[in-house]
């Protein structure tokens, strides 16, 4: 694997490649929030990852890292950059990778914003991206499968999220 630029929050504002997805979840911020800090979960339901797991002792805080393994696009390490727990009407859960195995991309983070809804919950999605040259010719089909895969994976969450109730 090779290491991958540092970001920080601003990322998601200056990032070239700026992909944005929302998604109304049955279930309260806490219950989202919950299956979004236990790895092990994201294999129910994100779709074509086969790993997720914790790779620091201090886990579930700002400066936790994991390693995830998503079928066709490589391995990845993360450490998280805001861990903000349900607090009143919102949450916010984000990381970004400190290296990866795939040659698409210079630097990625993802942000992942929680708000109360009377239904439930709304979840707001960001992936920032600074891609390398083979990533930026590939941009075009990237976009559109990484609009799919979160789409699925926001589904396939909210099928999660019933179970558990």
């Amino acid at each position: 694997m090779k290491p991958t630029r540092p970001v920080d929050l601003t990322f998601f504002e200056s990032a070239p490649l700026l992909i944005h997805t929302s998604i109304d979840l049955p279930a309260t911020p806490e219950a989202v929030f919950a299956a979004l800090a236990e790895p092990a979960s994201w294999l129910e339901w994100f779709p074509l990852m086969t790993r997720a797991e914790w790779t620091t002792t201090d886990t579930q805080a700002v400066g936790a890292e994991r390693a995830v393994s998503i079928r066709l696009f490589g391995h990845f390490n993360e450490r998280f950059v805001a861990w903000d727990v349900p607090n009143g009407d919102a949450a916010r859960f984000a990381f970004m990778m400190t290296a990866t195995s795939s040659p698409l991309a210079n630097a990625i983070a993802e942000d992942y914003r929680l708000t109360r809804t009377a239904t439930g919950t709304r979840l707001d999605w960001t992936f920032a991206s600074d891609m390398t040259p083979l990533g930026r010719v590939m941009r075009p089909v990237l976009v559109i499968i990484m609009k799919r895969l979160f789409s699925r994976a926001g589904r396939n969450l909210a099928r999660h999220l019933q179970k558990e109730a």
